[in-house]
Parts: structure tokens; C-alpha cells; sequence
């Protein structure tokens, strides 16, 4: 049987290659749990979905991450996250999709320049 979820994610989604090096940090389970880095795999500007490289038990559709930070370019967004999917489970080689809540101000900025610099990518030269 399959599950089909509502997705809020209606911006652009910029697909991240591999070696772009962009990454999702976060203790898990939170606080005071492992260091987990898993490679991020697209982002826009209410979301994100990352590549589940290690058991994760516990991590659920509707379970917050909190203590965030996501690295891309040079810059990091601290945000909180909030598991909206888990495909096909919460394994390792699923995707994790999560609505992003950026921690400060700046953490707003450091993603709309973000965002900025990978929309600047896809212009035709």
C-alpha cells in the first residue's frame, strides 16, 4: 500500500549534486545524541530533503529536529526541521523531506542568499 503525503513545498527545489559538498548537520536523537552528517539533497525556501547515510530509530514523519545546521557554499542555516516524509523509511539510503524553520534573522538571510546564488546558477548565461 502506498501513502501519498500533502507537500508544502511549492517553491523551486535546487537539487544539490554530490559533490557540492552540501551537508545536513544535527545531534540525533536530540539533545545529546550522536553527530549525525548527512549529505542534503535539495533545498528551497520552506524545505529541505537529505540522503539517510545511518540508522536513525525513532524518526518518524511529524518528529521535529532541532539544532540544524545546513551547509552549502560556504554558508550555514541553523534552523529547525520539521519531518514531513520518510522514503521509503527512516533507514539508511531513504530521504528525509522536512519544512525548514530558520533559527535568527540572519539564518533567514544566509538562506534568501543562498537560494539567491543557486536561482543566479540556472539562468541561462
Amino acid at each position: 500500500m502506498t501513502t501519498t503525503i500533502a507537500c508544502r513545498r511549492s517553491d523551486t527545489r535546487h537539487r544539490i549534486e554530490p559533490g557540492a559538498n552540501g551537508r545536513v548537520e544535527f545531534d540525533y536523537p536530540f539533545p545529546g545524541g550522536e553527530p549525525c552528517t548527512m549529505p542534503l539533497r535539495d533545498i528551497s525556501a520552506s524545505g529541505v530533503s537529505f540522503l539517510i547515510s545511518r540508522e536513525l530509530p525513532g524518526l518518524e514523519e511529524g518528529r521535529s529536529l532541532d539544532g540544524v545546521a545546513i551547509r552549502l557554499r560556504g554558508k550555514t542555516i541553523h534552523a529547525d526541521l520539521l519531518v514531513m516524509h520518510l522514503t521509503p523509511d527512516p533507514g539508511p539510503g531513504s530521504v528525509c523531506g522536512a519544512l525548514i524553520y530558520p533559527r535568527q534573522d540572519e539564518d533567514i538571510r544566509q538562506l534568501h542568499a543562498l537560494l539567491a546564488s543557486l536561482e543566479a546558477d540556472r539562468q541561462p548565461a
